[in-house]
């Protein structure tokens, strides 16, 4: 049981925005910035993703802009076993994000909107019988934003944005719990602590279903600043504050059958008996496996992205991005459960992640763009905690993307995006690295903009 608070915990702490570089977290929340490598913190696209990327692009805004896009996120990976060479893949998944947003150009000074987004999504799933089924098989997270969102133009070459997002988010995980790490029941007549494997329960025998879900939320504030230093070079930034999301919740256990058998041990165990029937009692009241209340509370880092748009020639345009999360405040989790005797606190240690990004559009015709960019990025966990949960790593991507307008009020847009994660050692059902993890992923977005 201490093994799933402990895993359970993990699992809140992948919540938001540490996965904002790696993981969980999605960047492509507009097909058009998705196309161009995500570059859009000096220029973002116009339409209405200025929400996310840098508020204060919202002056550029003409009359009234409504969007929408969706992202399909499908990724594929691994686990090797270093010591036994054994090797499971990851079963076939599909992801959906999607982003509305409206904007409104009030005055040649003024502009207002609202998105709704979701920057943090995805999950991970493991089959039932990896060996890391016990750190968790099967994990979602889903978290969207509502954003209100100001920008005010001082001057012809400045402007800010403002935007206060408003973040619900909940999690669900699955997890086996094993039964060689449990403590004896004392009518055993053993010394307490002694765990099932004293008694020759063999490691990985899988005897509950865990299953952990929660959720909460949040306020987070959202500034950028563009500088139009010309007419061919933008340059713009935000900043994301941090932000303290209490997630609360509830753990289940339903009773796994082992079918092992407990042989005669007079006098405490004078014939044999089924062991489950043993274990029936972990599952009823007083037991360690009752279901009760579980919550943490996790400040987010604060994170902020630099960037440059250079317009080379009518055609060609050419941007780069720079972006820091703080994570040097991901340092310990504190988890209380119902049964205060899981309750834990751990160092976690992560450190600050750095991403760059470039990217270029092609102003093909009147009516079509072409983009395409590259990213790169750092990854937040260290080495011992690279788990199932969070197999992250390095990053390098690629992206292309094609913008087409319909007519003159209604634009389409296509991009496809190809990650791949540098190979990484992390652990999966045990304390200490014991494998590689593998990773890459696709992604193909579509969306659309109207203005009125």
């Amino acid at each position: 049981m201490r093994r799933f608070a402990r895993y359970a915990l993990l699992v809140f702490a992948a919540v938001p925005q540490s996965l904002s570089a790696q993981g969980f977290a999605v960047n492509e929340l507009g097909t058009c910035s998705m196309g161009r490598g995500g570059v859009a913190a000096a220029d973002p696209c116009a339409d209405g993703s200025a929400m996310w990327y840098n508020p204060a692009a919202l002056t550029s805004i003409t009359g009234t802009t409504f969007s929408g896009s969706v992202t399909a996120i499908m990724p594929h990976g691994g686990f090797t076993d270093i010591y036994f060479g054994q090797k499971t893949s990851m079963p076939g998944q599909t992801y959906w994000v999607p982003s509305f947003y409206l904007a409104h150009h009030v005055s040649s000074k003024l502009g207002v909107g609202i998105g709704f987004y979701a920057p943090y999504g995805l999950g991970t799933k493991w089959p039932t019988d990896f060996q890391g089924r016990f750190d968790g098989y099967n994990t979602k997270l889903t978290s969207f934003n509502i954003q209100p969102t100001f920008a005010y133009q001082v001057t012809k070459w400045l402007s800010f944005g403002f935007g206060v997002a408003y973040i619900h988010s909940t999690i669900a995980l699955h997890q086996r719990v094993d039964l060689s790490q449990q403590p004896v029941p004392g009518t055993f007549g053993l010394p307490p602590g002694t765990t099932f494997a004293t008694i020759g329960i063999p490691t990985y025998t899988d005897f509950a279903d865990a299953f952990l879900s929660a959720s909460g939320n949040g306020v987070a504030f959202n500034g950028g600043i563009q500088i139009k230093v010309n007419d061919r070079l933008t340059v713009g930034g935000h900043f994301i504050t941090k932000k303290t999301i209490t997630y609360k919740g509830n753990a289940a256990f339903t009773q796994i059958p082992t079918g092992l058998v407990l042989a005669p041990a007079p006098p405490l165990i004078p014939t044999a008996i089924p062991l489950d029937i043993v274990l029936q009692s972990q599952f009823q009241a007083g037991g360690n496996l009752v279901g009760g209340a579980a919550s943490t509370a996790i400040t987010l880092p604060d994170q902020g992205s630099i960037g440059i748009s250079y317009k080379a020639s009518n055609r060609w345009t050419l941007m780069g991005d720079y972006q820091q999360i703080v994570w040097g405040w991901f340092n310990k989790l504190n988890l209380a459960f119902a049964n205060p005797l899981l309750n834990q606190s751990l160092y976690e240690g992560f450190r600050d992640s750095h991403a760059v990004r470039f990217g270029i559009e092609y102003q093909q015709s009147a009516k079509t763009v072409i983009r395409g960019g590259y990213l790169f990025h750092t990854a937040a966990a260290p080495a011992q905690t690279v788990t199932p949960l969070l197999p992250e790593g390095e990053r390098n991507e690629f992206t292309i993307g094609l913008g087409s307008a319909v007519s003159s009020a209604f634009h389409v847009e296509l991009a496809y995006q190809y990650i791949r994660q540098q190979d990484r050692n992390g652990r999966a059902g045990t304390t200490f690295n014991n494998g590689l993890y593998t990773f890459n992923a696709n992604l193909f977005g579509a969306g659309f903009s109207y203005t009125f």
